[in-house]
């Protein structure tokens, strides 16, 4: 529409080259017996980094040692009592944590359930790749940077400074290692689960993957030495990568604009979500209800409603609130004449005991 104007660098400071990437399909890697973390490919260039006196930056956005603890004998989950999600292990403390509210819980060596001691640890976080790096490499240098180890005032800046004095050899860490760090020892990211934010139901949930695997990959050879980035992932032919692995945004836009345009999402479309979340859950429905009501008169007023629906939120409680949602998709032509009505709605029709709010193309849809 000519709003925007794109500006391209086509060049790196200094005009240093940005580093090959190199995708490793672990499907590859399980069937020839390898159970580790860390790929051949990348369990090699970690050791030649060391023994040049390189740095290295591990990338894996999950946090914690494991992402939920399951009974293998019943099939029982640990879940907050708080919230619809399920405990994150945490080894260094030995609790469990809620990471939508905080709350801790004391680590199981049993089933509350059956009894059973056959406790399964699921999704690995940094802090099982930190324990591992520590077992193949016996006299590496770990720094991890994740929320648990930067809750502390001046800890971020601590761990930063530390590892860029060359107090470490490898940095471990969620999404904010990925962008604005200038080391010039690094030669090294290894992306660990490069498509685990791939299949989340969020539209946005390629770009997002895009954006993180380029960001973080641009942390490698920033300096005279040649750099090189490992991406580790179960889907090595997905557009993502491809379009990733060149660093090519201009293709990785032109396929995901389409992709947008013909599934009618943003930009072409507004998505906007009721969020409605009460102490009784009487209170949700009802109110879920009469909003989604009013919007279907509304639809039928006009007819030209993209999406309309109302469910449980995809997390249906969070903070000891349950929470329910109306979700459409709009023009923008009938979003601004429609989006004062909502407004009036979430107000009108709020419950005693909640909230209930509308956002417009929200960041997250959980």
């Amino acid at each position: 529409e000519g709003k925007y104007h794109l500006i391209s660098l086509k060049k790196r400071i200094a005009a240093y080259p940005l580093p090959e990437m190199e995708i490793v399909d672990m499907v590859t890697e399980f069937r020839y017996g390898n159970r580790s973390l860390f790929s051949a490919a990348l369990r090699d260039g970690i050791g030649a980094a060391l023994s040049r006196k390189e740095q290295v930056i591990l990338f894996l956005n999950r946090r914690g040692f494991a992402s939920f603890v399951m009974c293998k004998a019943c099939g029982w989950v640990a879940k907050c009592e708080d919230c619809d999600v399920s405990l994150t292990y945490h080894k260094g403390e030995n609790v469990l944590k809620c990471h939508c509210c905080g709350k801790r819980y004391h680590a199981l060596s049993k089933c509350p359930m059956c009894g059973s001691t056959e406790i399964k640890q699921g999704k690995t976080g940094t802090e099982k790749v930190e324990e591992e790096l520590k077992a193949l490499f016996p006299d590496v240098r770990v720094l991890r940077m994740d929320n648990d180890t930067t809750s502390r005032k001046d800890s971020y800046f601590r761990i930063l400074n530390d590892f860029s004095s060359g107090g470490a050899d490898v940095l471990v860490g969620t999404q904010m290692i990925a962008k604005g760090h200038d080391f010039p020892n690094v030669t090294l990211v290894g992306i660990l689960e490069a498509d685990s934010a791939l299949y989340f139901s969020d539209y946005r949930s390629s770009e997002r993957t895009f954006q993180l695997i380029t960001q973080v990959a641009g942390r490698a050879g920033r300096a005279d030495k040649k750099g090189r980035v490992i991406l580790q992932t179960y889907s090595p032919r997905h557009y993502v990568f491809r379009f990733g692995r060149t660093y090519d945004y201009e293709g990785f836009w032109r396929k995901e604009i389409n992709t947008r345009m013909v599934t009618k999402f943003p930009p072409f479309t507004k998505v906007v979500r009721v969020l409605v979340a009460a102490e009784e859950e009487q209170a949700a429905v009802d109110c879920t209800r009469s909003i989604y009501r009013a919007m279907l008169e509304a639809e039928r007023r006009t007819e030209k409603f993209v999406y309309l629906g109302a469910a449980r939120s995809p997390v249906t409680r969070m903070h000891g609130l349950t929470r329910y949602q109306v979700l459409m998709r709009l023009t923008p032509e009938l979003y601004e004449k429609l989006i004062p009505e909502i407004y009036r709605l979430t107000a009108e029709y709020k419950p005693k005991k909640g909230s209930c709010f509308a956002e417009t193309d929200p960041q997250s849809l959980i």
